[in-house]
């Protein structure tokens, strides 16, 4: 399961034994973020085995205050389950584990992955929020959407003194991976030039690429490929 922005759907993706199951899901799912469009791409296997109390878990974990995770997935394969994503503390971190922890069974195990992200980090992730730095198909050529955000960010990252901030390039897995890389690098450095020109002082600003390398959804569907194509601003404290 992903959680998104207003403009992004939830998604919900894996596989279930009964038509009942994916739809109870489902609706549990719309119930926990009713603002927000959901995308269903559970599949329905009627010869798959489940492990005991599954659906019980999963639609536990749907009802235990995951909205409050940002750019977050969960993961359940088998007995494990895996959170992902950033929170606002620590405090809350433990809170999500625990109300989880509680209502499993001793067969499930829980790895917690969140991250915590405070104070100004936390600053500059809600300015970005969900919202893709657009470039044009192939190039470092910023769209006017994409300027947008990055004066945004040259707002926010004014607001955080003189702190030094890393400037992560993405893409999607389409094409070449050493092209991949070469092009986050290079629109890393874009986004780099434009805010220089926004006046924030080139020594604070430093970037890198990881091309392919860390997709944050899936690259199955174009909409997973859009938010995999992306830059992410680090507060280096």
């Amino acid at each position: 399961m992903t959680n998104n922005s207003q403009n992004v759907p939830v998604v919900i993706k894996g596989v279930v034994a009964t038509s009942s199951d994916k739809q109870q899901l489902l609706d549990k799912l719309k119930a926990q973020y009713p603002d927000k469009p959901v995308r269903d791409e559970i599949e329905v296997r009627s010869n798959i085995s489940i492990p005991t109390n599954w659906q019980q878990i999963a639609t536990t974990i749907i009802d235990s205050d995951i909205s409050n995770i940002r750019q977050g997935r969960i993961d359940i394969h088998g007995t494990t389950i895996s959170l992902h994503g950033k929170v606002s503390s620590l405090e809350q971190k433990q809170a999500i584990q625990n109300r989880i922890h509680s209502r499993l069974t001793d067969l499930y195990q829980l790895e917690n992955q969140l991250v915590v992200v405070e104070g100004e980090q936390r600053l500059i992730d809600e300015t970005l929020g969900n919202r893709i730095v657009e470039f044009e198909s192939g190039s470092t050529n910023l769209t006017p959407m994409g300027l947008g955000i990055l004066d945004d960010m040259a707002g926010v990252l004014q607001r955080v003194g003189d702190k030094p901030v890393l400037i992560t390039g993405h893409t999607d897995n389409v094409g070449n991976s050493t092209a991949n890389l070469a092009l986050s690098n290079k629109r890393a450095e874009a986004v780099k030039q434009y805010l220089i020109g926004r006046n924030i002082n080139a020594t604070r600003l430093s970037t890198t690429g990881k091309g392919d390398s860390d997709p944050i959804a899936s690259n199955d569907n174009e909409e997973g490929r859009t938010r995999n194509r992306r830059i992410e601003f680090t507060l280096n404290e």
